[in-house]
């Protein structure tokens, strides 16, 4: 397993932001019970809207098919997408204990 970043850019329309909302942190929810998803949250200013996940799956294509599945992304909130692989270096004492540092 590895660590991932996935951002997202949202739309500027507030109102479908939070239309679909708590499908998008449902599909969020199930992700973290299933161990895939350790972290998220929105991104705050400055810059657009947006948020960050943390991710702990077996690769790229895995996450890129989480935010396919996403309903942020099946309802078109979502406009950008960024996914980078990540690495704990400091402050994994306070990530769960299957995270490894190099």
């Amino acid at each position: 397993m590895a660590l991932f970043a996935l951002i997202y850019r949202y739309i500027d329309d507030p109102d479908a932001v939070s239309k679909h909302r708590p499908e998008h942190r449902a599909y969020l929810r199930s992700l973290s019970e299933g161990g895939e998803l350790l972290v998220a949250g929105p991104l705050g200013e400055p810059g657009p809207a947006g948020g960050l996940l943390v991710l702990d799956v077996e690769s790229a294509e895995r996450v890129q098919q989480i935010a396919e599945d996403d309903p942020f992304h099946l309802h078109g909130v979502v406009t950008e997408r960024t996914v980078q692989q990540w690495t704990v270096s400091i402050g994994a004492d306070r990530f769960p204990a299957q995270l490894s540092t190099p």
